[in-house]
């Protein structure tokens, strides 16, 4: 049984990327969390694009429920999400906010 959520995520390249991740945040390279947590949400809306086809809010709700502390995601109609950067500099608390959203939503959408 896996002893952390990092390694309840399936695909080895996600994985290896948040446990990279895992490893910037202990290391306090907390930019580079926040990018990879946003590449593997951008990931995971690209590999399930019926997450962001769902009607009514639920599909408006996959953007939307990504953190915004500095980096958001944004779309245009019949594009792909696109991270916007505010800034580049963030905290640990931002940074760990990025990586555990990712990690669970990769979880949870069994990725």
């Amino acid at each position: 049984m896996p002893t952390t959520k990092v390694e309840q995520i399936k695909d080895a390249e996600l994985k290896a990327s948040m446990a990279a991740a895992h490893a910037s945040l202990k290391s306090g390279n907390f930019l580079d969390v926040v990018q990879r947590a946003a590449d593997a949400y951008i990931e995971l809306l690209a590999r399930k694009p019926e997450l962001l086809e769902e009607e009514g809010i639920m599909g408006r709700m996959r953007i939307m429920m990504f953190p915004r502390l500095g980096a958001r995601l944004e779309r245009e109609e019949g594009k792909p999400p696109t991270v916007v950067w505010d800034r580049e500099v963030f905290g640990f608390s931002e940074a760990a906010t990025y990586f555990e959203f990712a990690v669970d939503q990769l979880v949870k959408e069994e990725l």
